[in-house]
C-alpha cells in the first residue's frame, strides 16, 4: 500500500494521490485528549465520516478499509501529569473502552469492511525509560501496562468481532519484542542488524531534552549516530525506518492475508 495523502494536504493533491487513501492521524494525538489539543480518534472518525458523505468524494471509498495505530501517546500524557507509570496503568481500562466504542463506530457507521488495529510495543523499552538505566535494560513496570493494554484489546475486539470478519489485530509486540529484548541484539558484535536496540542515534544531552533542541546560540543540544540504520530508535520514542522495515517484515503476509478475504 503507497503511502495515502495527508488530510491537510488533500486540496492539493491528484486523483492518483486521492484513490490511495487519506491519512486522518494527528501527531501526538490519541484515543482520548492528550492536553495539546490535537485532534482524538473521534474527531479524526468525524472528519472522514464528512468529508465521506460530501459531494463527488467517491474515490478509494469502494475498499473500505482502516488502520488504526495507538502507539501509547494518553499513557505518555498521564504519565507526564502524574510523573510516574501508576496512573498510566490505572488509564488503561478508560482508553481501551473509548479505542473499543470508536472501532465499533468505523464498522457501524463508517461502514469500513476492513479495520486494522496496532497494539502496543513494549513501551519500557523506548529510550525515555532505557535512558534512566543507562540504556542497559527496560522498564519492567511500563512493558506490564503494554501487556495489560494488549491483553485489554484483545478482550474487546473478541466481543467486537468474534469470527474475526472485520477487524486485525496487528501485533506490533511480538517483533517489537525480539528485537528489544533478545540479549544477542544488545552487545556490540558487527553480526547482528542493528548496533544498538537501547540507545537511540539522536540522543538529547539533558534527560528533559529533545532531538533536534538547539541553545540560544544554535548550538545543537544532541547528539547524532553516523549510521541510523543500524540503530532501532531515531529518538527518544520513535523507531527508525530500518526499524519499521524489520518489523513490517514479519506481519506483512498476515496483513495481506487478511486484506484479501
Amino acid at each position: 500500500m503507497r503511502t495515502p495523502v495527508a488530510y491537510k494536504a488533500r486540496r492539493r493533491a491528484s486523483r492518483e494521490t486521492l484513490a490511495r487513501g487519506m491519512n486522518f492521524a494527528v501527531g501526538g494525538a490519541g484515543v482520548l485528549d492528550t492536553g495539546n489539543f490535537q485532534r482524538n480518534i473521534s474527531a479524526q472518525i468525524d472528519l472522514f465520516q464528512t468529508m465521506h458523505h460530501s459531494p463527488g468524494c467517491r474515490a478509494g471509498s469502494g475498499k473500505r478499509t482502516a488502520l488504526v495505530v495507538v502507539s501509547g501517546n494518553d499513557y505518555a500524557y498521564a504519565a507526564d501529569k502524574d510523573n510516574g507509570t501508576s496512573v498510566p496503568i490505572a488509564y488503561i481500562p478508560t482508553v481501551v473502552r473509548e479505542l473499543g466504542g470508536q472501532l465499533r463506530r468505523l464498522r457501524d457507521e463508517a461502514g469500513m469492511r476492513r479495520v486494522v488495529v496496532t497494539n502496543l510495543h513494549p513501551m519500557g523499552c523506548t529510550p525515555t525509560f532505557t535512558r534512566l538505566l543507562n540504556y542497559t535494560g527496560c522498564d519492567p513496570l511500563a512493558n506490564a501496562g503494554a501487556a495489560q493494554h494488549n491483553a485489554a484489546l484483545r478482550s474487546v475486539l473478541g466481543a467486537l468481532d468474534p469470527n474475526n470478519r472485520t477487524f486485525l489485530l496487528l501485533d506490533v509486540h511480538t517483533p517489537f519484542a525480539a528485537f528489544l529484548l533478545n540479549d544477542d541484539n544488545n552487545g556490540d558484535s558487527d553480526n547482528k542488524k542493528f548496533k544498538s536496540t537501547l540507545r537511540p542515534c539522536c540522543e538529547s544531552f539533558r534527560p528533559d531534552g529533545y532531538c533536534g533542541e538547539e541553545d540560544e546560540n544554535g548550538t545543537r543540544q544532541y547528539t547524532l549516530c553516523d549510521d541510523p540504520g543500524r540503530y532501532f530508535y531515531w529518538d527518544d520514542v520513535h523507531p527508525t525506518q530500518a526499524a519499521w522495515v524489520a518489523v513490517a517484515g514479519t506481519f506483512r503476509a498476515a496483513v495481506k492475508s487478511f486484506l484479501s478475504t
